[in-house]
């Protein structure tokens, strides 16, 4: 382009004539146009070569300022805490699992769900968005001070909150943790417990009466799908529990399995020695007690059982019960029937024949407490010898007493109850104890049939 010499309008190239002004351009004037027009590109590209680094450096702090903010919006500790707070608001558990999961513990989705309850529950929403925000803000103007908690309304942890470095060299890198607690069961029997937890099938070994960990989780109420092993069967249920129950550094486990305990009562058992019960359940055999649970039983199999005891020495059996898995309860109560008849008839025969050598029996304890006195008194084991079967435990620890000098009182028992089997008698009384103490003690005694020649065998004192 070309300008005109008189008014300075554009020309296009090779133009003699200006359309503005109708100056008609002669051959030097097209010379100066042309000089004119070279003079002012230099000009225009001289300010251009100055203005571009300004616009090139403009951009670059635009373009700094936009990727700032960007980062900003995805690192700083505000934008971290939405994070976590958006994966609890919208039950997102893949997200938290994620963000909770540490080297040393692994939360898998079924504790980031338990957990969201757990938040939602026992924090609330509000609050714990609140304190999430509140903490963080703390932190990043507290430079001495590197973590905090978020707690439910209880007081309980739910969330540990800390510095852990920087971001880009800008922003503080907050970590979010969930404190664990032990899941602690104690069974009453050895048991095997197998459940799903941290996304794998787990197995743990409890022995009785021991606390045993199932393992650690976050806080939450829990009830997980299990089955149990123990030497009475195996059961499915769930295993429970709360952190609202929780101790400082454990949460007990409530077992909720299909499972049955069984009450034993004896019916036509008056005579019988209580004592002397054994119970019989599915061919295996434990002491009776009453109101004694035994336990527990899968609901999903029948129940046998039975019971013996004994009657001055003999044993009767009761009648065989099976109990249906239709009638299997929590706890259920089964009678155990005995031949009264039966037990009254022999007892009643058993004390009439003991009545007859009751006399002997009582003069033979006179005799042996005279001879044990003077024995102990003057040191002589011979004075009392006769009376004591010889070799016998009895006899052998009678010897040592009598050569220790001590201090001895013995008083003749009063006789309770006989029991003769062959010629053996089994003999209970009252009397003074070795303690001091008045209560039962029992002898047993060998001789004749009729109760001559008797010797002590075996002393023994109820507890």
């Amino acid at each position: 382009m070309q300008k005109c010499p008189k008014c300075g309008e554009n020309l296009r190239n090779g133009q003699r004539r200006c359309s503005h002004c109708g100056y008609r351009a002669k051959q030097s004037d097209s010379e100066k146009m042309t000089r004119s027009t070279k003079i002012n590109k230099k000009t225009a590209n001289i300010n251009a070569r100055k203005i571009i680094p300004f616009g090139i450096a403009f951009f670059i702090l635009i373009l700094l300022i936009i990727v700032f903010f960007l980062v900003r919006n995805f690192n700083s500790p505000e934008a971290q805490s939405e994070i976590i707070i958006n994966a609890v608001d919208n039950n997102d558990t893949q997200k938290l699992s994620t963000l909770l999961s540490t080297q040393n513990n692994s939360v898998d989705e079924n504790e980031a769900e338990a957990y969201i309850k757990y938040i939602k529950n026992e924090v609330g929403m509000d609050n714990f968005v609140k304190d999430v925000n509140s903490k963080i803000a703390k932190l990043n103007k507290n430079d001495t001070k590197n973590s905090d908690f978020v707690t439910a309304k209880n007081g309980e942890k739910v969330l540990r909150i800390s510095k852990n470095g920087t971001r880009y060299l800008i922003f503080d890198n907050m970590s979010f943790t969930a404190p664990t607690k032990e899941a602690i069961v104690k069974p009453k029997q050895e048991t095997t417990y197998k459940f799903k937890a941290d996304d794998k099938q787990k197995t743990v070994v409890a022995e009785k009466n021991k606390p045993t960990s199932l393992g650690k989780f976050i806080p939450g109420e829990y009830t997980l799908e299990a089955k149990k092993e123990m030497a009475n069967g195996q059961f499915n249920g769930h295993l429970n529990f709360n952190f609202n129950d929780s101790n400082n550094e454990s949460v007990d486990v409530i077992e909720d399995f299909n499972e049955a305990y069984v009450q034993v009562e004896l019916n036509g058992a008056s005579e019988i020695d209580t004592d002397s019960v054994k119970v019989k359940i599915n061919d295996k055999t434990y002491d009776y007690a009453k109101a004694k649970e035994f336990g527990p039983y899968p609901k999903t199999k029948d129940i046998i059982i039975s019971a013996e005891g004994q009657a001055k020495k003999k044993t009767f059996k009761s009648a065989e019960t099976t109990v249906k898995t239709d009638n299997l309860k929590d706890k259920t109560k089964v009678t155990l029937n005995f031949d009264d008849d039966e037990i009254e008839k022999y007892v009643e025969k058993k004390e009439k024949e003991e009545n007859s050598f009751r006399n002997k029996i009582s003069s033979f304890f006179g005799d042996y407490t005279a001879a044990m006195i003077s024995a102990r008194s003057q040191s002589n084991f011979n004075l009392v010898s006769s009376y004591l079967k010889k070799d016998t435990e009895k006899y052998k620890a009678t010897k040592k007493d009598v050569k220790s000098n001590e201090l001895f009182y013995l008083q003749q028992p009063q006789i309770t109850d006989i029991v003769k089997e062959d010629k053996t008698f089994y003999v209970t009384g009252q009397t003074l104890k070795e303690d001091g103490q008045y209560g039962e003690v029992e002898y047993q005694l060998e001789g004749s049939d009729k109760a001559n020649d008797l010797k002590v065998v075996k002393y023994s004192e109820a507890s």
